[in-house]
């Protein structure tokens, strides 16, 4: 029984995936996962929260800093 707990798609998390959503889920799908847990990040607002190859430079003011 083939299954996976943690993926993520570069549709919601760009800094460290690439495939858009419906690709990840149709792979597991053609090697037969029979579950899958798509753990997408939720939308962050604080500098802090962000990866290091997320950050932007020059600073945004999107993005609270601390």
């Amino acid at each position: 029984m083939a299954f996976t707990m943690h993926s993520h798609s570069g549709q919601f998390c760009p800094g460290h995936a690439k495939d858009q959503l419906e690709e990840i889920v149709q792979r597991g799908l053609a090697l037969g996962f029979s579950t899958m847990a798509l753990t997408e990040h939720m939308p962050r607002t604080s500098i802090d929260d962000l990866y290091p190859e997320e950050v932007p430079y020059p600073p945004s003011p999107l993005f609270s800093y601390g």
